[in-house]
């Protein structure tokens, strides 16, 4: 056998995390019953909306904030990703609105051996990248090779199965590419899958745009695109918007109805997003950070909100170091969030409780995992327990905009158990310095306000860059907590290799029970809904749960 999957040794991580936040002003009791309530799952809407003034082929689409990157080897935030995933494909992708399904892209078929060690991918025949260039077998290996050995972040997605790709990745004919892993690797389909990584470049970028070796046409993609799908970069202008436009040549082809040109503009301000939505400026909007926002377009029916649950948990990163070195003191940091009460009164169930630190919908998630009560006095006890004296300060680290309620919350919550709570806000640049670069224990904040999702349906792929002792600050990983759990690091780095499904799910049911009660790293906060809100006129949404705010354009349509 060759060598199986090397998770353990990935240093390529940028932040992913959440473009929306509780910034909700609450006067008074915090957890004072605000009003308004929402399903977890489908949409709301159906009425009139505002008039059109402008061209009705032309859709607009208005969200926070990108950083220039239209490299597929990049590991985009949710900002260049929301113009990008339109642009460029993989071989196969996960279908809109599940996890784990799967359908063609640029490979019409796929197939693999008995024990999945080896995948093969039938290329769709006649299909050109933007500037005309075939699709062959050989212009995927080599836009892969450059993705994985590049360094600028994606590479570890397909990287984690494919170790040599120069070696692994086979083309057996022009309209035929072998993956060979050395070892069973059921997983890799839904890495193949996955949004980031995957997508093909065209040849030409290297060719014609590249600076050296190091650069490879990267720069070039900060500010141009060149790929294979529906809709072709147009224009960019940085800090503003960028125009995307029909792919004449796309091999999906072009119905009537479907947008002629794709306008996403940055309105960072959610209620400014709010109000451009209802002025008819705009089509579509990502979610608000106001949660009186969000119910409120909820409740107005000439729009459209998606309330299905997105893969992605919000979380109070806990440092196992300090006063929160020994799991009893994190317990009791578990038995103050206010976990039901927070979701309710203070995000207006705009948010999903939060059943353990899996998110629904993950693979090997227990559903019946253990979930912390509220109980100050059982706080109390754990802390005197863990050694903590009463009136002892923590401090509570956010950024701007995201993560202030919920450390609000529990600063009163933190009142009532006879301590103290300082909230330090950070702009998110030196806040994300803070997370990812290594520094002396007096240095740290005792807790973060953070969230996470996976790359592809996959616990260990979850779990490992934000939980396992190898990926810690001084990795530029995000175990920002310097958890370190050599029984959950073993089931993790063990979790990419067993595939008897009953044995990986006792491994994954222990981890669980570990993370959510024996020795939390976290306190798990809620899970994230879409929260996307359309005119009612526009047809073909359905939510991305496996990352949120990742939008396909291709199936919209206006009625």
């Amino acid at each position: 056998m060759g060598k199986g999957p090397t998770p353990f040794t990935r240093r390529e991580f940028l932040r992913r995390s959440a473009i929306t936040g509780a910034a909700l002003g609450v006067g008074g009791n915090l957890l004072a019953a605000c009003g308004g309530s929402s399903s977890p799952s489908g949409q709301t809407g159906a009425a009139s909306p505002p008039k059109l003034d402008r061209d009705p082929e032309t859709l607009i689409v208005a969200t926070v904030s990108w950083s220039p990157d239209f490299d597929p080897a990049s590991y985009f935030v949710n900002g260049p990703a929301i113009i990008d995933f339109s642009m460029y494909e993989g071989l196969i992708r996960t279908k809109l609105g599940t996890v784990d399904q799967f359908e063609p892209a640029l490979a019409e078929s796929w197939t693999s051996n008995s024990d999945k060690s080896v995948w093969t991918f039938n290329l769709r025949k006649g299909v050109t990248f933007w500037d005309g260039t075939p699709v062959t077998a050989d212009e995927i290996k080599s836009a892969y090779i450059r993705t994985m050995t590049l360094g600028v972040g994606a590479g570890s997605v397909l990287g984690t199965w494919v170790t040599d790709p120069q070696k692994q990745i086979v083309v057996v004919d022009p309209g035929t590419l072998k993956f060979d892993l050395g070892a069973p690797s059921p997983p890799f389909e839904n890495a193949a899958a996955a949004i980031w990584g995957t997508g093909v470049i065209s040849p030409q970028v290297p060719k014609q745009h590249s600076t050296g070796p190091k650069d490879q046409g990267h720069q070039w993609l900060q500010s141009h695109a060149a790929g294979t799908g529906a809709y072709m970069l147009e224009s960019f202008d940085p800090g503003s918007q960028a125009v995307l436009v029909q792919n004449p040549n796309y091999w999906g082809g072009w119905k009537k109805g479907q947008f002629k040109k794709v306008i996403i503009q940055q309105i960072p301000d959610g209620s400014a997003r709010r109000e451009a939505l209802e002025s008819g400026a705009v089509d579509m909007i990502t979610p608000s950070s106001s949660a009186h926002d969000i119910e409120a377009l909820k409740d107005d029916p000439r729009f459209v909100t998606s309330t299905a649950k997105a893969m992605y948990l919000e979380y109070i990163i806990l440092g196992q170091y300090g006063p929160l070195e020994k799991p009893e003191a994190r317990q009791a940091v578990n038995y103050l969030f206010p976990h039901d009460a927070y979701v309710k009164s203070v995000m207006l169930n705009t948010v999903a409780p939060a059943h353990g630190c899996f998110p629904d919908l993950l693979a090997n998630h227990d559903p019946s995992s253990y979930v912390f009560p509220t109980d100050v006095d059982k706080a109390k006890s754990l802390f005197a327990q863990a050694g903590v004296a009463p009136g002892t300060e923590f401090t509570y680290e956010f950024y701007t905009g995201y993560g202030d309620q919920a450390g609000a919350v529990l600063q009163a919550q933190f009142e009532q158990a006879g301590m103290k709570l300082k909230l330090q806000e950070k702009a998110y640049s030196a806040f994300l310095a803070d997370l990812t670069t290594p520094r002396p224990v007096d240095q740290r904040a005792d807790m973060y306000f953070w969230s996470w999702y996976p790359d592809y349906d996959m616990a260990s792929d979850y779990c490992w860059p934000i939980l396992n002792s190898a990926a810690l600050p001084k990795d530029a990983a995000f175990n920002s907590g310097y958890y370190l759990n050599p029984t959950v690091t073993d089931i993790i780095n063990k979790g990419y290799t067993e595939f008897d499904p009953t044995k990986l799910q006792s491994m994954m049911t222990q981890l669980q029970t570990i993370i959510n009660q024996s020795d939390p790293p976290w306190v798990p906060v809620d899970q994230v809904l879409d929260n996307t809100c359309l005119r009612s006129d526009i047809k073909g949404y359905i939510a991305n749960p496996l990352t949120g705010w990742v939008y396909n354009y291709y199936p919209l349509s206006r009625q």
